[in-house]
């Protein structure tokens, strides 16, 4: 009777060392899952903010591909501008001599 008694206990001791390990083992569950809701967060934001800094980025490519058009086209209209005023003195001088 004494040793059913001892192997009892000892089932017992079993039982609720094996409570504790559950125990042990819900609160790192929970701990990993609550690190990865953060982590989900995380991700989340910084895609937002990716998106966010590819809009930028287009937005900036399309502002300067502006400008050097824009520098283009003027430069363009600056050198034909020039090559007009040659074409007006050419037109307005003789181009031979008056003869003798």
């Amino acid at each position: 009777m004494l040793s059913s008694l001892g192997a009892l206990c000892q089932f017992a001791r079993r039982v609720d060392d094996l409570f504790a390990l559950q125990r042990k083992t819900e609160d790192a569950l929970e701990a990993v899952e609550r690190r990865l809701r953060e982590l989900e967060e995380r991700v989340a934001r910084l895609e937002s903010e990716q998106a966010r800094l590819v809009t930028e980025a287009r937005s900036a490519a399309t502002a300067a591909g502006t400008m050097v058009a824009g520098a283009v086209i003027s430069e363009a209209v600056t050198r034909l501008t020039r090559l007009e005023g040659r074409v007006d003195e050419m037109e307005q001088k003789p181009l031979l001599p008056p003869p003798e």
